[in-house]
């Protein structure tokens, strides 16, 4: 059964998200981690500087099952990805994820046109229950004053409502904006 660590991955570096500017080299990704897990992923070879708001990401496990992926509604609702960040655990640190890999948006997107196969006498092997843990990594993108509040936070699909923000900058009170 294909996972999501047989899309391959790009070339790609990890390091602490904190303070910007941060530049990706022009031969690999560079994904910014928080506790939680990745918040996002710089292209190579561009920049993310201090006003700009974070590319949203898809967040995943690298043994995930792709045409339980490819079915989830995170993969459906979201076309606008710059890139899938594959995780598995990391035996330091238990229950935090380390990054295992990057998968394009390019790739991505090619695979998502692609559609589920799951091969030709129907499935490949066994399908576990309940909805896999897919991720979509998003920075709120509210601005007061010409600041963008930037804090990321992580939905399984978009809300119909959007919730309160964590508000990491100590900006006005206000919904997270999508």
């Amino acid at each position: 059964m294909p996972t999501l660590r047989d899309l391959g991955s790009e070339p790609f570096e990890s390091m602490p998200a904190g303070p910007r500017p941060v530049t990706a080299p022009d031969d690999r990704w560079v994904v910014l981690a928080g506790e939680a897990g990745p918040v996002c992923a710089i292209q190579p070879g561009t920049t993310l500087t201090e006003g700009d708001r974070p590319p949203r990401i898809l967040v995943a496990a690298a043994a995930m099952d792709l045409v339980d992926a490819l079915e989830s509604d995170a993969f459906e609702q979201f076309a606008d990805v710059s890139a899938l960040v594959l995780t598995e655990p990391d035996e330091d640190r238990p229950g935090q994820p380390s990054v295992a890999g990057v998968v394009s948006g390019l790739t991505l997107s090619r695979v998502m046109l692609r559609g589920p196969t799951r091969g030709v006498f129907g499935s490949s092997g066994p399908v576990l229950p309940g909805a896999p843990k897919i991720l979509i990594a998003v920075s709120c993108g509210y601005v007061e004053a010409s600041i963008t509040c930037g804090t990321p936070k992580s939905f399984r699909t978009r809300p119909a409502v959007m919730p309160s923000c964590p508000n990491q900058r100590g900006l006005a009170a206000h919904q997270f904006d999508w």
